[in-house]
């Protein structure tokens, strides 16, 4: 019959700890001289606790600790460090006999008391039961075994070393009485690279210890190390099946999917044998073992959810609803309530089954289920459609059940979802608002989500504006803290990954660096296909293959049209764009401006402020070449306060050049006063273009600008101006030779 999970055993380490317990109690007994000060007394207990729940250490980090616990009082770190160094000596030489009488005498130590008060010790305590495993361990140990014991006892004084496995003879290790409990054979020999052996209890406490670091990436370790961390675990026990769960999350964050399919599967199959030797299990251990089933179930739908395997993921979940309605479990309801939602495909009933959630956990009063659904629910209406003042009033309920009930996390989801909406509704200045909220508005440091997948977001989404705006240097510094904070094995860093090579891709296509960008598309594909495919169409485009370009924006236009569900209308309409900037630059005005048109409604159905903005440009840069200067002209004043309120400083530049083009071109050459003014405020725009293009690193839209500015100065007679800008144009096409077929064709 296999041990059962909460076998102990004695080590040097542990006995050191009964050393300093027993020390400390009859000192305060005794009222002699120990630990006199209230906050190393506090610390000290505190410290206890932490050293019998963890894992064993050496002796010279156990006395390093102690010495620590008292660095304000060297005389009480003197005295304490000499309890553990006086005792150890007397084991070492007076033998084994002071060893067996020691833990003998610990029993007496649940007697002392001062002076008629209480026990200073309670057997029901949690180092009064430590004390009390000890000596039953102890006591369960053959004579052999107490040797093998007291020889790593001397190993451990003399080399600092608390290794049970690598030094204890196995041929002395013999089985104990009472059903097998106590050492094993199997247990001493395991991984003897690894020589610290973790109890049940120890395991359970470096579990939660596990837990808590993989919802904080600073104190979390690597994934490898926490890998070979549940090895141990599981070596030391075999029957401790939660390190199967830790092992899933560890594989979750660096997206090894087969290792978390396994590890749940491991959990399932594991859970079941324990419940078969445990046949005298308690009621409570009953019921925790149906919620670890019910929620394991849980983890397994949303693994299959993410792969796409929808109907998997259905069967699954189904079967944890079937369990939690058993138990009336009302809290996994809520949860397979959203993951219902989020595997339905119809968006009225994902509408539905969200509104049900929000009222369900609002009656069972589960507020932060409820505020998360809300968010879910305002993610669903934006991408519908829903008018930007109702989306943000459901955001609003959120943010009161946040505060109400203080979710500091989904306080900043809250922020975060803001940040989303004003970026997609083509108001970055209110996007930027929301991440410096985001980034300095919280001093409280337990909600510090610097190190969470939050911190990534939003630092990435930083970058990505700096970007907008060309500044490069503080790009790259924000992509190198990004890096530091979440290298590439966190599963964060997806997130700063496809931001970076998003920008490395703009640059690349604005210098004409075809290779660069070639390099960050290849990276995109790993990240997300369709953004690859998107921005491969665009270098076809920049490069001047108009029939490539077509094709791959057809395929994709295809898609958005065929599964609007899972495309982002933001693709689809710059797909739209993309499209009616390939048919312009070939003079198929008429079917490039159909398809501006389409994305001028695709755009204010969905309230995509910026790229309808875009639209327009393009339509009045159509009407431009159609001979309609003066309804181009009314068009782009109109749009100009969007687009130099919110718009990138490309985007600025460009709508700059073509605010003076059309300045120029509605002007009457039969009025010379006119339009020798028209000349000289475009002169000056294209001066702000010039500058905008330069700072975000634009050659080929520079040498148009100056092109345009040559022939102003010439029309004017300002030969000097003329002639440098003439030079610049020279000197800047010998380095960045442009494609005649696109010079001044295109916006």
């Amino acid at each position: 019959m296999p041990d059962p999970p909460w076998r102990e055993w004695v080590t040097p380490h542990k006995i050191s700890l009964l050393i300093l317990i027993s020390e400390y109690v009859q000192s305060k007994a005794e009222r002699s001289q120990g630990i006199t000060d209230v906050f190393t007394k506090r610390n000290f207990s505190l410290a206890l606790l932490k050293w019998i729940q963890s894992p064993d250490e050496t002796l010279a980090d156990l006395r390093r600790e102690v010495e620590k616990l008292a660095e304000g009082d060297p005389s009480t770190a003197e005295t304490v460090v000499g309890w553990l160094d006086n005792k150890l000596k007397e084991m070492a030489q007076d033998g084994l006999m002071v060893l067996t009488d020691f833990m003998q005498s610990l029993e007496q130590l649940f007697n002392l008391s001062a002076e008629g008060e209480e026990p200073l010790l309670q057997r029901a305590g949690v180092v009064g039961m430590f004390i009390r495993r000890m000596v039953l361990a102890f006591d369960k140990l053959s004579f052999s075994q107490v040797s093998s014991l007291y020889e790593l006892l001397m190993d451990y004084c003399q080399e600092g070393k608390s290794s049970v496995r690598d030094n204890l003879d196995t041929s002395d290790a013999m089985e104990m009485a009472d059903e097998g409990e106590g050492m094993r054979r199997e247990d001493l020999e395991v991984g003897k690279e690894d020589s610290t052996i973790l109890s049940y209890r120890q395991a359970q406490y470096y579990l939660s210890l596990g837990l808590q670091n993989n919802y904080n990436d600073a104190e979390a370790s690597s994934p490898a190390e926490l890998q070979q961390q549940v090895q141990r675990l599981l070596k030391s026990n075999p029957l401790f099946v939660e390190a199967h769960y830790l092992s899933y999350l560890n594989s979750m964050n660096v997206y090894e999917w087969c290792g978390a399919v396994q590890s749940l599967h491991l959990y399932f199959d594991r859970f079941s044998l324990h419940s078969q030797h445990n046949q005298q299990s308690k009621p409570n251990e009953d019921a925790m073992a149906a919620r670890s089933y019910r929620y394991a179930a849980l983890n397994l739908a949303s693994l299959h959810c993410r792969f796409g395997h929808r109907e998997e993921a259905m069967a699954v979940l189904q079967e944890a609803i079937r369990l939690a309605q058993v138990t009336n479990d009302n809290v996994c309801l809520q949860h397979a309530l959203i993951w219902l939602s989020r595997l339905e495909q119809d968006e009225s009933k994902v509408a539905m089954l969200l509104q049900r959630s929000v009222i369900r956990a609002s009656v069972l009063t589960l507020p932060y289920l409820a505020s998360m659904a809300v968010q879910m629910f305002t993610k669903l209406k934006a991408q519908a459609g829903l008018k930007p003042a109702r989306v943000f009033e459901y955001l609003a309920k959120s943010n009161s059940l946040n505060c109400l009930h203080y979710i500091p996390e989904l306080v900043a989801s809250c922020f975060a979802l803001q940040t989303a909406l004003w970026q997609m509704y083509g108001k970055s200045a209110m996007s930027l608002l929301n991440i410096q909220l985001l980034l300095h508005g919280s001093g409280n440091p337990t909600t510090n989500h610097w190190d969470k997948e939050l911190g990534c977001l939003v630092l990435s989404h930083l970058a990505v504006i700096h970007a907008d705006q060309g500044n490069y240097t503080c790009v790259y510094e924000i992509l190198q803290l990004l890096k530091e904070k979440f290298h590439h094995i966190k599963k964060n860093a997806r997130v700063w990954m496809f931001a970076e090579q998003c920008i490395n891709f703009d640059r690349a296509l604005r210098n004409h660096k075809w290779t660069a960008a070639e390099t960050a598309i290849t990276s995109l594909a790993a990240l997300d296909n369709t953004e690859a495919q998107y921005r491969r169409a665009l270098l076809l485009k920049e490069k001047g293959d108009s029939v490539g370009a077509c094709k791959h924006l057809q395929e994709l236009l295809q898609k958005c049209r065929e599964e609007p569900s899972t495309t982002i209308t933001e693709i689809h309409a710059g797909v739209l764009l993309a499209l009616g900037e390939v048919y312009t630059a070939a003079s198929n005005l008429t079917t490039a401006n159909s398809y501006f048109l389409q994305c001028l409604t695709l755009c204010k159905e969905h309230h995509l402020n910026h790229m309808a903005t875009m639209a327009q440009l393009n339509i009045a840069h159509i009407q431009l070449l159609m001979k309609l200067p003066t309804q181009a002209l009314a068009l782009t004043e109109q749009v100009m306060p969007q687009v130099l309120s919110h718009g990138s400083l490309y985007n600025r530049s460009r709508a700059q050049f073509l605010l003076a083009k059309c300045q120029l071109a509605s002007s009457d050459p039969k009025h010379p006063t006119q339009r020798k003014a028209a000349i000289l405020s475009a002169i000056g725009t294209l001066g702000i273009a010039l500058e905008g293009f330069q700072k975000v690193e634009a050659p080929a839209r520079v040498k148009d600008v100056l092109y345009y500015q040559a022939q102003l100065y010439n029309e004017v007679g300002n030969s000097a101006d003329r002639n440098r800008c003439a030079l610049q144009f020279r000197q800047l096409d010998q380095q960045v030779p442009t494609n005649p077929t696109q010079i001044l064709n295109i916006f």
